[in-house]
């Protein structure tokens, strides 16, 4: 008695949104993301949450001067530092998106440490 095997591949399309996409892509960037939060936690470390207005201002700050560091935007970095490692050209085209994720990643932290320093 013989057995025919027959492989049967489905293909299957998969179909995701741009959003999905454009997530997927920033997920990938893990180590350069992770460069952002350290940038973003050092500003935890060097600025007294109660130095600032309320708590939105103080999590705006934290999160913007990771990202403005990161992207060394003018007057943010020593571009002549020997350890400088400029962001990738992929980082770069998806700033906007990398923005919103460090804000959505962090700012409800950030809220969080200024109102546990009871300013």
């Amino acid at each position: 008695m013989g057995f025919l095997f027959i492989n049967v591949f489905i293909i299957m399309k998969i179909i995701i949104t741009e959003d999905q996409l454009t997530r997927l892509k920033i997920l990938r960037r893990g180590v350069e993301l992770q460069k952002i939060g350290d940038i973003v936690e050092y500003q935890t470390e060097i600025n007294n949450p109660c130095d600032f207005e309320d708590e939105e201002d103080y999590a705006d700050f934290c999160i913007l001067q990771g990202i403005h560091f990161y992207y060394c935007d003018e007057g943010y970095c020593d571009e002549d530092d020997e350890d400088y490692i400029p962001p990738t050209d992929s980082m770069i085209e998806i700033r906007d998106e990398v923005e919103q994720y460090i804000y959505d990643k962090f700012y409800d932290y950030l809220v969080g440490l200024y109102n546990d320093g009871n300013c």
